[in-house]
């Protein structure tokens, strides 16, 4: 793969890139985010999130304004959650806090080769008895797919806030149905909820529910979730995505238990 590495310690990059070479990638480094834009755009992006100018944070959001979403993989002497969720809200897959070895950056680099992403998809009826239903198969369809228990508590009660808000507002003359749908692959779960009903302004929900977790179910379902976007109109019913960072288990070696998740 073409990959870029973009870290101001140039000892580490070099390294990096050694390893990542000895593999057969093809690497570049840049010392900053502004020499990173000036080269050719990578498949795979490996950035520190602190940079001399700009911040990693901030290289991949111009990606992103470019039309161009690198595979990104962010390294990092200190992971704060604020920093993790505007990660994944970019579409980062990857957070590795130093010191980390080697062989944890190239399997990070090469995992989605060997994982194909999983898909779950069902419809059900917009009725109080889905939200048990329909948390109750995507969480066992997230055990089938080695997702791990952390994780698998956290997308099973986000979703239930996400289908019993659908439930208790999307319909009010009753009937209807929603769509639910999740694809899984080695480090990442989206989740997508739809329905075809009243609809809201997404302006006022953010504006006066997402901040209350206390009182509101999107809210708890926001703070569950690396991110969570609205898209809704009045009349055109809604659709809420749910991105979720995901540690895989095998549950293949029956005397050993793994208890190294890495969810925080």
């Amino acid at each position: 793969m073409d990959i870029l590495i973009v870290e101001d310690e140039l000892v580490i990059a070099h390294a990096m890139a050694s390893a990542l070479e000895a593999r057969g990638h093809a690497v570049r480094v840049a010392d900053s985010a502004e020499m990173a834009l000036a080269l050719p755009r990578p498949q795979v992006l490996i950035t520190d999130l602190q940079l001399g100018g700009r911040s990693g944070l901030e290289l991949l959001a111009a990606y992103r304004r470019q039309g161009v979403q690198p595979r990104t993989i962010f390294v990092t002497g200190n992971p704060t959650l604020d920093a993790c969720r505007e990660a994944f809200r970019l579409g980062a897959c990857e957070f590795l806090a130093k010191p980390f070895r080697l062989e944890e950056l190239i399997q990070a680099v090469e995992r989605r080769q060997d994982s194909p992403a999983t898909l779950f998809e069902e419809t059900y009826p917009a009725e109080p008895k889905s939200v048990r239903v329909a948390t109750r198969e995507l969480v066992a369809f997230a055990l089938r797919c080695g997702v791990g228990p952390t994780c698998r508590a956290r997308l099973g009660t986000a979703v239930s806030e996400v289908v019993q808000n659908v439930v208790d507002h999307a319909y009010p003359a009753g009937g209807g149905e929603l769509r639910l749908t999740a694809t899984i692959d080695a480090r990442d779960v989206v989740v997508h909820v739809r329905d075809e009903g009243v609809g809201f302004s997404t302006e006022l929900v953010t504006a006066m529910h997402l901040d209350s977790p206390m009182h509101d179910g999107l809210a708890r379902a926001a703070a569950l979730s690396e991110s969570l976007e609205l898209d809704s109109r009045p009349g055109a019913g809604a659709s809420v995505t749910l991105h979720f960072g995901a540690y895989h288990v095998d549950y293949d070696e029956a005397d050993q238990v793994d208890l190294s998740e890495l969810d925080y």
